[in-house]
């Protein structure tokens, strides 16, 4: 697979997932399960492409499932440095991923919930796009410039990643950034609103969240 061909969606356990699932539109998504995520592709009718991870969360049934249907698995260590998820992070971005988003990323672990996070943080050091999508919000984490498709009137907040963000400008918000500084441990930017269907956001410098309510 190639770079600018393959959009991964990477699957975990976390409790906090969209209904109805995302659309599959593109002819070469991957579908990655980081452990207990398999339970996720099998109730959604997703064949992955593979199922790494301890196999810690993973129901047996569901287990079971994919192995009759000749699903590749990946069993790792449970003594691990890195998540499940980070691991099918890894695994996305060497098969040649475009995009990753991630769907079960977020729920009542949250110490997996801020690793995701920081997740987000690191592709987005690498030019990557990305998402972490809930229930409730989408969470994309870049740098230079971002444009997202919104409901008028919904919550658009932005996170600094970076302890400043320089530069921000906003389009479509209500509360307008013309150039401001974003500084780390501030809540002055949380909580904006969304005027048009499509908003952008850009800085000159720095990492910034963007926390979108679908």
């Amino acid at each position: 697979m190639n770079r600018g061909r393959v959009r991964a969606f990477i699957l975990g356990a976390g409790e906090d997932v969209p209904s109805p699932p995302p659309a599959l539109e593109f002819e070469n998504a991957l579908i990655i399960c980081a452990d207990g995520g398999g339970s996720l592709a099998r109730r959604w009718g997703w064949r992955p492409a593979l199922i790494m991870g301890d196999l810690d969360s993973l129901a047996r049934e569901d287990r079971e499932f994919w192995e009759e249907q000749g699903v590749l698995f990946q069993v790792m260590p449970v003594r691990k440095d890195q998540t499940d998820v980070e691991l099918a992070v890894d695994y996305a971005l060497e098969a040649g991923a475009e995009s990753i988003s991630l769907v079960g990323a977020w729920g009542s672990r949250i110490d997996h919930a801020l690793g995701n996070v920081e997740l987000l943080y690191r592709l987005a050091l690498l030019g990557v796009p990305n998402e972490l999508i809930t229930s409730k919000q989408v969470l994309t984490a870049f740098t230079g410039s971002c444009t997202k498709a919104v409901q008028p009137g919904s919550y658009v907040s932005l996170v600094p990643l970076t302890p400043v963000v320089q530069g921000v400008e906003t389009r479509g918000l209500a509360y307008a950034l013309q150039g401001q500084d974003l500084h780390k441990g501030s809540t002055f930017s949380i909580s904006n609103e969304a005027l048009q269907p499509e908003i952008s956001v850009s800085s000159t410098a720095g990492v910034l969240l963007m926390v979108c309510e679908r």
